[in-house]
């Protein structure tokens, strides 16, 4: 997939001006500023994983440059992963590190291979976390992972935020998916 040529990137609006839009069962996940790696963890008794699909230099959407304020067609490492709840998908999760923001201690964002991101961003004391915006995800967008988009036969609810890292921005985007909605 090469997101900058597509067309139909997801219409992400800030969380608190929709929040009356978000579907009630998932409005708690959506808007939690904490860790959802934590609450899954909790909300799956710990029969918690991740599944890593791909990781690797990519580009973004146009949007998630601006996001990041870096320069479109900038080399990203972009991760995509299912985080996982007693075996079954509930979240696709991408990740987009600008390739400036890989030095010092973040190198180690390169080899998280199937280790939550959550559990390296909440440690951190310093740790900054932007708005979170929120979007309905359609088929069409082709936003998810292949083997993540044979489970999306209807719209589907995800949010991102810009994380701060030693003041070195990043991007995570999760999207739940529907075997996490038949658990609320």
């Amino acid at each position: 997939m090469n997101p900058l040529s597509h067309q139909r990137e997801p219409h992400w609006r800030d969380a608190k001006q929709v929040s009356w839009q978000l579907p009630k069962p998932l409005m708690p996940w959506l808007l939690d500023e904490g860790s959802l790696t934590a609450r899954l963890i909790e909300h799956s008794k710990r029969a918690f994983d991740v599944e890593l699909l791909q990781q690797g230099w990519g580009e973004g959407f146009v949007g998630e440059y601006r996001l990041l304020n870096s320069p479109l067609r900038q080399k990203m490492l972009v991760r995509e992963v299912i985080l996982r709840g007693a075996g079954r998908p509930w979240v696709f999760a991408r990740s987009l590190v600008p390739v400036t923001s890989l030095q010092g201690r973040l190198k180690a964002l390169k080899q998280l291979d199937n280790r939550p991101l959550g559990a390296l961003l909440f440690q951190d004391p310093h740790m900054a976390r932007g708005p979170i915006q929120v979007a309905e995800i359609l088929p069409e967008h082709g936003y998810l992972h292949p083997q993540a988009q044979s489970v999306q036969p209807t719209p589907l609810w995800g949010r991102r935020s810009v994380f701060y890292l030693d003041q070195q921005p990043l991007l995570v985007s999760e999207v739940f998916l529907p075997e996490f909605l038949s658990t609320l």
